[in-house]
């Protein structure tokens, strides 16, 4: 929303507000039926007196956000290194192509549904008038569980420092947890203590900043990120070889979605 928001300031266009719905679900995987992705449908709320060549700039804009991209169009170029606890370093990146993925029972992904809301008052303005921070939007999680339904929600966006954190680094979270999460169902540790000392670490780099990734999302640019992603498992290579954590890696859901795109199911734009 942030980036559709920048999109519009930049390029005049007179967009009054935005709304934007996903209705989560997982999605069996041919390749591998044990393991379960995840597809979005997505609709976006767009409010202003908009031409055809404005709508379309920033449907254009929606397509090619930053995070969307990401989950979307390839463009996390991931490098996966291991510490073990015993010292040692390695290189995880690239899997052998001859490596299957890990067996074993991962948590279900449950459908949900997602309702972003624009914050219009938390827009900031520079001394000139200018627009310095796109400001926040309000998300609204719902996921339906076995017993009872399951709310959070989240604050993200640009806006001053210290206020709510960016919308990627709140996507690098879910990252992290969802690779904590599949590691920990499926490797084999030797006992019970281990699964706790198992870190995940990311770093990442952009090209360029906020502006440039709303010119590229309004010029339809896929932007590359490149990201490390350090594992920090127990034991040493020999206790829990490399190979193991890397047939792990092929099932997590999220590195799935950054590594093979086709996450968006369905897409509507709407003008209202």
């Amino acid at each position: 929303m942030v980036t559709v928001v920048g999109v519009a300031y930049r390029g005049g266009i007179p967009l009054e507000n935005i709304e934007v719905d996903f209705a989560v679900e997982p999605v069996e995987r041919a390749d591998y039926p044990a393991s379960l992705g995840f597809g979005v449908r997505e609709v976006v709320r767009l409010k202003g007196n908009l031409s055809e060549t404005e709508r379309v700039r920033l449907q254009r804009a929606v397509r090619y956000c930053p995070v969307g991209q990401a989950l979307t169009k390839g463009s996390m170029v991931v490098e996966d290194e291991v510490q073990w606890l015993s010292g040692e370093v390695t290189a995880a990146s690239p899997v052998p192509e001859s490596l299957r993925p890990l067996e074993g029972n991962l948590p279900a992904i449950v459908p949900g549904s997602v309702h972003g809301r624009y914050l219009l008052d938390t827009k900031e303005y520079d001394a000139d008038g200018g627009m310095s921070d796109e400001g926040e939007a309000k998300i609204y999680v719902t996921t339906e569980n076995l017993t009872h339904t399951s709310r959070w929600t989240v604050l993200a966006g640009h806006s001053s420092e210290g206020w709510v954190p960016p919308p990627f680094p709140t996507a690098q979270a879910a990252w992290a947890a969802s690779t904590a999460t599949t590691l920990s169902r499926l490797l084999p540790f030797e006992d019970a203590g281990d699964a706790e000392s198992l870190r995940v670490e990311l770093g990442m780099s952009a090209p360029g900043g906020r502006g440039q990734a709303q010119g590229n999302a309004a010029a339809g640019t896929v932007s590359y990120r490149n990201a490390v992603r350090r594992i920090v498992a127990p034991g040493s290579p020999r206790t829990m070889p490399i190979e193991t954590i890397q047939a792990a890696l092929l099932r997590d859901p999220i590195s799935i979605a950054y590594r093979e795109g086709g996450v968006v199911l369905d897409e509507q734009v709407v003008i209202d």
